[in-house]
């Protein structure tokens, strides 16, 4: 009977336990449901939360793809981590060499910087460019350093812009007071012009004769620069009609050719097709006939000069390129002055004609130039409509 009694209490003990067991197992069960439900919450989150990173990354990685200023980012170790579009363009890598670039050392980029009178000048590709350069620190929240970031703004367009801003100026002003010098000086010149030919009619004397004709060639040669300073200082009124530049850039060096042939010239023709502009050819041509002049005068031992006509970013341009000794940096943007020349018996004119002639066609000369390895001058014309006469 004890036995029996034992056995009850022990089974009794065992139920309790059992039941106490399964509601362990059940507050337990919830309890899994309950941590299963805020894991689910927390995954869900954090996914969320790396789309929107990768949003975010994919949007700042657009909008500095899309900048025209270079960016170049660099970790501590100088190394390139992200590249823009902007800056492998300004440094002549395309496809695989601008993702070469990804990870490389920023000393091994094919670029130099360097300084001139007029700011800093970047050299890549064989070509140079004018830029502001900007160099920035990356930190992380706690102001640790990261790396830097290397921002390039091509202002190549913009210092011409300015260039040429401030040489009008200058042209307008100089050409104001050349009109009114022209003006004050022809009054008595030709008075002077009528009494030495009058003078040279009646004289006798052989020398007599002679010394008054050279009175009359020599007022003919004041006449001719006063005609040019005319020339310069009133406003030009282009007759405009379709003009084909290679055909008048052919007759021009058809012209001239007896003039290179006589100093050891050649003449070289590179011409990206039949390209046409609006403007007046007689003009024109002078405005090539006065650069070709200029680059063989340049070239006092012989040499080449190479005339191209090629389209650059929807413009016409040609292009005449001597082998001369080049213009010293500091007087690139004084040769398009009035009066302004490096040759012993030049006017100084030419250039300035030009540079009015393609004021009044809408476009303008420009100038590069290395000392001792040449110049080119380009005359830039908006490209004529197909539809307009």
């Amino acid at each position: 009977m004890a036995d029996v009694t034992l056995l009850n209490t022990a089974f009794d003990s065992f139920t309790k336990a059992s039941r106490s067991l399964e509601a362990c197992y059940g507050a337990l069960q919830k309890r899994i449901e309950t941590l299963t439900e805020e894991l689910r919450d927390k995954n869900a989150r954090l996914i969320e939360a790396l789309r929107e990173a990768e949003r975010n990354k994919d949007y700042l990685d657009a909008v500095l793809c899309s900048m025209e200023e270079a960016i170049i980012v660099l970790d501590q170790r100088e190394k390139i981590t992200m590249m823009n579009k902007s800056a492998a363009g300004l440094l002549g890598l395309s496809g695989e060499k601008a993702k070469a670039a990804a990870g490389g050392d920023f000393s091994g980029l094919p670029m130099s910087i360097s300084e001139n009178g007029a700011g800093l000048v970047l050299e890549a590709s064989g070509r140079k460019y004018n830029v502001i350069v900007s160099d920035s620190p990356v930190v992380d929240s706690n102001g640790a350093p990261r790396g830097r970031v290397i921002q390039i703004k091509d202002v190549t367009a913009m210092r011409q812009m300015e260039t040429l801003h401030e040489r009008n100026k200058r042209l307008i002003s100089l050409g104001e007071m050349a009109a009114k010098i022209v003006h004050e000086i022809r009054n008595p010149l030709c008075s002077i012009e009528l009494f030495a030919s009058m003078l040279e009619r009646d004289v006798q004397e052989k020398e007599q004769k002679e010394l008054a004709g050279g009175i009359s060639a020599g007022i003919h040669s004041l006449n001719n620069i006063l005609t040019n300073m005319l020339f310069f200082a009133r406003p030009q009124k282009a007759v405009m009609t379709r003009v084909n530049l290679r055909q008048i850039s052919d007759e021009v060096m058809w012209l001239l050719s007896p003039f290179m042939e006589s100093r050891g010239v050649r003449t070289q023709k590179r011409y990206a097709g039949d390209l046409e502009v609006r403007g007046d050819g007689e003009l024109l041509k002078q405005t090539i006939m006065n650069l070709a002049i200029n680059a063989a005068q340049a070239m006092a031992g012989g040499g080449a000069i190479e005339v191209c006509l090629r389209e650059e970013g929807g413009c016409a341009v040609l292009d005449i390129r001597d082998e001369g000794p080049g213009i010293e940096p500091e007087n690139i943007e004084k040769i398009f002055d009035p009066f302004f020349s490096t040759k012993e018996k030049g006017s100084g004119l030419g250039l300035a004609i030009a540079s009015k002639i393609m004021q009044a066609h809408g476009g303008s000369v420009r100038v590069s130039s290395e000392p001792g390895k040449g110049s080119t001058f380009s005359m830039y014309f908006d490209l004529a409509d197909k539809t307009a006469s």
